[in-house]
C-alpha cells in the first residue's frame, strides 16, 4: 500500500538507490522513454534529477520517442554500444518477447530479488513483463521489465452533464446503453472517439468486447494456452455493439479522421463530447487543464450485473535493460527508484496512476485521481485486469478499420483475426 512518506523515510529511500560511483568512473546513463506530452516530461526529468542528486557520478541522459516509434527503433538500437542502457518496452510477444528471443534485453529476475520487486505489484502483473529465456511463451520464466505506472481502459465523463440529465454512473452495459441514448437525445455528443491513429480504436472495441468476456478467456487468447481462440461470443458480441454505436451516431462526426492528441484528448477537455473511453493515463493531462473536479471515471460495466468488471489493463510499459549495458548495476539501481514508492508519490501527484496498489486515504474524495485509484483497486484486486489485442496481435488495428468502414462483417472480423492468431 502507497503511504505518504516522511521526511526521514523519503531520505531512506534515497540512500538505499544510492550507487557507489567514483569521481574517476562518472557513468552516464542513456535512458528511453515514452513521456511524450507536458506534463509526463515535467513529471520524469524531477524524478531524473532527484536520481542524479541522490547517485553523485550518474547523469541521466534522457531520450524521449512517441510509443510507436519507440517500438520500431528500439530493436536496432538495442544491438549498438551507444543504445539505451535503460528503456520502456510495450510488452507482448512481438515487441517484448521479440527483443528476449533475440537476446537483446537482460534477465532481471537476480535485480528483482535483490531490491524486492516481486512485491511491487502481483504475480499476475508481472507475467505480462515475463518471458521464457527463448522468448517464445509468454507471461512464464524471466523478468524482463518493471513498471511504474499502470493503466486501466474506462470512461471519463463530465460529472455536471450527468447531473443535469439526473443520470447515475452505469453498474451494467445496458445501463450504459441508456445512459448513452440520454445524452444523444438532449443533444450532446456522447462519446469522444478518433480512429486515425488505429490504437484508439483497439481500446474502444475492446473495452466493450471484455464487457462481454471472462477473465480465463482473455488469458488464454494472449498467453497462447490451451483453449485461446479470437472465435468467442464475446467477441461476436462486442463488435456487433460497437457497430450499433456507430449507426446510432454516438461518436463525432468525421470520428475516421480525429488522431488521439489534436482532437480527441483536446475535444473531450473542450467538452465536444460527455464521455472518453481511453486510459487512466489520460488523467495526467487532464487535471492540469481543468482540476480534480469536472471529471469523474468508472469502469467500463459489465454485460450482466453478476459479472465482474473486466477492464483492459495491466502495468504500463516496462523499463527494461539492454543485454550489454555497460552499466547493469546502476540501471537495476534506476529501475528501482523510477519504479519504488518515493516516485510513486510523485505519479500520483500528477495525476498518474502507480503500478503499486494505492491507499485510497491518500486522495482526496470526489476526485478524478479518486476515482482513478478507486477502478484500478477494484480490477486488481478482483482478478479482473483484461488485455490489449495488440499484444497478442500486433495488426489488429487495420481489422478493425475494416469492420468500422463496412468491409467486413463482423463475423467476417472474427474469422480474419482468428486466421491471424492461428497462422504458424
Amino acid at each position: 500500500m502507497l503511504k505518504r512518506t516522511s521526511g526521514f523515510l523519503v531520505l531512506l529511500l534515497l540512500v538505499l538507490a544510492v550507487v557507489p560511483v567514483s569521481a574517476q568512473d562518472e557513468v552516464t546513463l542513456v535512458v528511453w522513454d515514452n513521456f511524450t506530452r507536458e506534463a509526463e516530461t515535467t513529471m520524469i526529468e524531477a524524478l531524473n534529477a532527484q536520481f542524479e542528486e541522490a547517485n553523485p557520478g550518474v547523469t541521466v541522459q534522457r531520450e524521449t520517442y512517441l510509443t510507436e516509434d519507440l517500438t520500431t527503433v528500439l530493436p536496432t538500437a538495442l544491438t549498438e554500444t551507444s543504445g539505451p542502457d535503460v528503456a520502456m518496452i510495450n510488452q507482448g510477444a512481438s515487441n517484448m518477447g521479440a527483443l528476449v528471443q533475440a537476446g537483446l534485453l537482460l534477465p532481471l529476475n537476480d535485480y528483482a530479488d535483490q531490491y524486492d520487486w516481486w512485491n511491487r505489484y502481483g504475480a499476475g502483473l508481472h507475467a505480462r513483463n515475463s518471458f521464457s529465456e527463448d522468448g517464445a511463451e509468454f507471461g512464464v520464466g524471466n523478468v524482463y521489465g518493471v513498471s511504474n505506472t499502470a493503466e486501466v481502459v474506462g470512461v471519463f465523463y463530465w460529472r455536471e452533464d450527468f447531473e443535469e440529465l439526473g443520470l447515475e454512473v452505469p453498474a451494467t452495459l445496458e445501463e450504459l446503453d441508456a445512459v448513452l441514448a440520454a445524452l444523444k437525445d438532449s443533444g450532446r455528443t456522447p462519446i469522444m472517439f478518433g480512429s486515425l491513429d488505429g490504437w484508439p480504436a483497439i481500446h474502444t472495441l475492446g473495452a466493450i468486447q471484455h464487457s462481454f468476456a471472462t477473465v480465463e478467456e482473455v488469458d488464454a487468447f494472449t498467453f497462447g494456452t490451451e483453449g485461446g481462440t479470437f472465435d468467442t461470443e464475446a467477441n461476436l458480441l462486442g463488435a456487433q455493439k460497437f457497430l450499433e454505436w456507430i449507426a446510432a451516431g454516438y461518436f463525432p462526426d468525421g470520428f475516421e479522421g480525429l488522431d488521439y492528441d489534436n482532437a480527441s484528448l483536446s475535444g473531450f477537455i473542450n467538452h465536444e463530447t460527455s464521455l472518453w473511453i481511453t486510459g487512466s493515463w489520460a488523467a495526467g493531462n487532464i487535471i492540469p487543464e481543468l482540476g480534480e473536479e469536472p471529471i469523474g471515471f468508472f469502469l467500463f460495466p459489465p454485460a450482466t450485473a453478476d459479472a465482474p468488471p473486466l477492464n483492459i489493463g495491466g502495468v504500463g510499459l516496462a523499463y527494461g535493460v539492454r543485454a550489454t549495458s555497460a552499466n547493469p548495476d546502476v540501471a537495476a539501481a534506476y529501475i528501482d527508484f523510477i519504479t519504488g514508492s518515493d516516485a510513486a508519490a510523485v505519479l500520483l501527484e500528477n495525476g498518474f496512476l502507480p503500478a503499486a496498489e494505492v491507499d485510497t486515504d491518500v486522495v482526496a474524495e470526489g476526485t478524478l485521481t479518486a476515482d482513478v485509484v478507486a477502478a484500478w483497486n477494484t480490477i486488481s484486486q478482483g482478478n479482473a485486469v483484461g488485455h490489449y489485442w495488440d499484444w497478442t496481435i500486433p495488426d489488429m488495428a487495420p481489422y478493425i478499420q475494416e469492420l468500422i468502414a463496412g468491409v467486413i462483417t463482423p463475423e467476417d472480423f472474427i474469422a480474419t483475426v482468428e486466421a491471424d492468431y492461428t497462422a504458424e
